[in-house]
């Protein structure tokens, strides 16, 4: 049985000052986008960010991150984390990344950073998060020494957000 989602479809046109922020914030993550139409939609209590009409950010406690489809789409260079695949199973339920599962972690990973995971040998991403910790700690010592979790799952597979614009198994409800 599929799960019904609720979208308000309250499509807010961000102003252009603020869609300016967000494309300024975007190049920290090297990326470049150029000027376009950005707007706010609510999706079961989560904003995304539809740039030129596709959901490629996402809001998270008033910062803006990458979707998935954001990061397939645009491929940003930085803060990448890969874990094994013994660990893809758990992230895609929705279960934070912990550090036995990480095979590799940009060095440049800082505490509270938007990170994007992706399984070993695999070119999609599985998730999206916040880093618990740096990068260098995320990959420190011997992997059956390292505990505790690394990253904060925000946005994965088949969530909400993506089954939304991608399952197919919503309910469109306007107010």
């Amino acid at each position: 049985m599929s799960e019904k989602i609720r979208i308000r479809r309250i499509i807010v046109k961000l102003r252009k000052k603020e869609a300016k922020k967000v494309i300024e914030k975007v190049k920290e993550y090297g990326v470049e986008l150029e000027k376009g139409d950005i707007e706010r939609v609510e999706i079961d209590g989560n904003f995304v960010l539809l740039y030129n009409g596709e959901p490629i950010f996402m809001e998270f406690e008033e910062r803006v991150y990458f979707t998935l489809y954001g990061i397939m789409k645009l491929k940003p260079k930085k803060w990448k984390v890969v874990v094994d695949e013994g660990a893809m199973p758990y992230v895609l339920r929705g279960a934070d990344i912990m550090k036995p599962g990480i095979v590799h972690a940009d060095e440049g990973i800082k505490k509270g950073d938007f990170v994007y995971v992706l399984v070993e040998g695999k070119e999609s991403p599985i998730a999206v998060g916040i880093a618990l910790c740096d990068g260098l700690d995320m990959v420190k010592g011997e992997k059956s020494e390292r505990k505790g979790k690394a990253i904060k799952n925000i946005h994965h597979l088949k969530d909400k957000i993506w089954n939304a614009f991608f399952g197919g198994c919503y309910s469109a409800s306007k107010r």
